[in-house]
């Protein structure tokens, strides 16, 4: 079995000449390529100023940066050097980060800037373990080490040989962002990684010619593994994103062949197709399809999508303008996939087939279970949760679903199942799918656990709001406008139209209104986008009364 470094030196004796990386320089103005060639010299420099800090075999190295050329250089001299890369949530809390610095035992950290830094610097007695500080960026205070200072002081130094890994050594303790208590560390071999990647190949042609654009975070293990390891595998090249804002106009400079996402970023496009004259009027042409497939760079072959589930009304429109848009399933737990559509093969209705070599089967309460060489080896510091999460080989995914033709159709999260007083039982996922399917709702949750009828919470999008408010007569900044008779009755009429398709049981009564977005900053979603449900019902208890008592 081949691990990670096997796959990088494998790569670079294969196609030394081959793009592998390429990056917007903005002090030059234009995007730099970087040869597989030159990477490995890259990598050699970090690995030598990592070597040299004399850090015993498996220590953890902690990233705290976007996803770069320099943060895939680190990760590759830490696997290099038989030590485990804790990639971090660049836009995480400074009380998470500081929990998992300390969980993992992190003894070396490489932030972004000096600012991040200063930020944890005043939290370091909770993290003693950690013995070295590196930044990107030149950083003025002295408990820090500029990266190129770092680089060249150990340039002459003699460094301790390495200590390669082996399959069964870890290849990355990866923090899942639990949506309720502490976040739990997923132990991932090299093994497990490995084994998905290979799957990966065996299932999807990637070709040397193939180009990603990246800019979903390497501390997400869907980007780790399907827009990292896997180009590598495969001699695709990266090209990394300038910034999520900057995203339209690098997919058009770019043009890549392959897209790695999540649901959000195609769901901003249909809702902005909803929006326009065409969509109105009910019919695309070609003309339609071909400015959408430009906006997307004019040359993808197919996009991949998972980390939440897909609305199929997007799925669709993507698929009837020609792009062919690949829904798969997965969990950190796994490596992270385990299923996924193909070109050719492609139901929407579904997550897919599982890979080769993967297992599943229908456990009790219709939970998905899952076996195979991608399965984690346990979470850090956790035997209990892990005795709970992994049984005889079969990782529980706490997925409800059911097995069509031998593809998974995913039902639901059964903790986030709902039981009304009145006994009925609703996924609220699917209905908040449905809910910020209207542009108008940019966030949305579902609730009624043991109430009499659903509500839901909704943040709007303002400026669609400002519209709203204005033909309603209400003043949009007003903060008691959306607490208006009109303002409630317009969101709930539209919310009812969104979920016009679900039982008349599941069709939320009452909503409440916020301008406000919930961001990992105030503690109401995850650095992977995730409702904290119990930390926004507790957030807006005052509210949920008031919706309660008014009926």
């Amino acid at each position: 079995m081949r691990t990670l470094p096997d796959l990088l030196r494998e790569r670079i004796a294969a196609t030394p000449q081959g793009e592998a990386y390429r990056h917007y320089d903005r002090a030059a103005g234009r995007w730099e390529s970087l040869a597989w060639g030159e990477f490995c010299v890259r990598v050699g420099r970090w690995q030598h100023a990592l070597a040299a800090e004399a850090l015993p075999a498996g220590s953890r190295i902690a990233i705290l940066a976007r996803s770069s050329v320099e943060h895939v250089c680190l990760d590759q001299a830490a696997l290099a050097l038989g030590h485990v890369p804790v990639p971090l949530h660049a836009i995480d809390n400074p009380e998470s980060i500081a929990y998992i610095l300390a969980d993992s035992g992190a003894a070396l950290l490489l932030v972004e800037s000096e600012q991040r830094w200063g930020v944890l610097a005043s939290l370091r007695g909770r993290f003693p373990q950690l013995k070295r500080v590196i930044c990107l960026e030149p950083p003025e205070r002295t408990d820090a080490l500029a990266a190129e200072d770092w680089l060249a002081r150990a340039a002459g130094a003699e460094a301790p040989p390495p200590a390669p890994p082996r399959p069964e050594s870890l290849a990355a303790i990866v923090y899942t962002s639990g949506t309720t208590g502490r976040p739990k560390g997923v132990m991932l071999t090299h093994r497990n990684v490995v084994s998905n990647v290979e799957a990966l190949l065996q299932s999807v042609a990637v070709r040397t010619y193939d180009l990603f654009l990246s800019f979903l975070p390497l501390s997400h293990t869907f980007e780790r593994t399907v827009g990292y390891y896997l180009p590598i595998a495969a001699g695709a090249c990266v090209a990394y994103a300038r910034s999520v804002q900057e995203l339209p106009q690098d997919l058009r400079e770019v043009r890549p062949t392959i897209l790695v996402s999540v649901p959000r970023i195609y769901e901003r496009v249909y809702a902005r197709l909803q929006e326009s004259a065409v969509a109105r009027l009910g019919w695309f042409d070609w003309l339609v399809a071909r400015r959408v497939r430009a906006q997307l760079g004019g040359r993808l072959r197919f996009a991949i999508t998972g980390g939440a589930p897909m609305p199929l009304a997007v799925a669709r429109r993507f698929l009837g303008l020609g792009v062919e848009l690949l829904q798969g399933y997965g969990m950190t737990e796994a490596s992270p996939v385990v299923s996924s559509n193909l070109p050719g093969d492609n139901d929407p209705e579904t997550v897919g087939r599982p890979i080769p070599g993967v297992e599943v089967r229908i456990g009790g309460n219709d939970e998905l279970l899952v076996r195979g060489p991608n399965v984690m080896q346990g979470y850090l510091n956790r035997p209990e949760d892990t005795a709970r999460a992994v049984e005889d080989g079969w990782l529980h995914t706490g997925d409800q679903a059911e097995l069509r033709g031998g593809r998974i159709a995913i039902k639901g999260r059964i903790k986030d199942i709902i039981v009304t007083s009145t006994g009925e039982k609703i996924a609220p996922a699917d209905l908040e799918i449905a809910i910020t399917g209207d542009p108008l709702f940019a966030q949305a949750i579902v609730i009624g656990e043991n109430r009499p009828f659903l509500a839901a919470l909704v943040v709007l999008d303002f400026k669609r709001w400002e519209r709203e408010a204005r033909a309603l007569g209400l003043e949009p900044r007003e903060t008691n406008s959306l607490d208006a008779p009109q303002a409630r009755q317009m969101a709930l009429g539209r919310i009812r139209k969104a979920v016009a398709a679900f039982p008349a049981y599941a069709a939320p009564r009452a909503v409440w209104c916020a301008l406000e977005p919930w961001t990992v900053d105030n503690g109401l979603i995850t650095p992977t986008l995730k409702l904290k449900r119990t930390a926004i019902e507790e957030r807006f208890a005052k509210q949920v009364s008031a919706i309660y008592e008014r009926r």
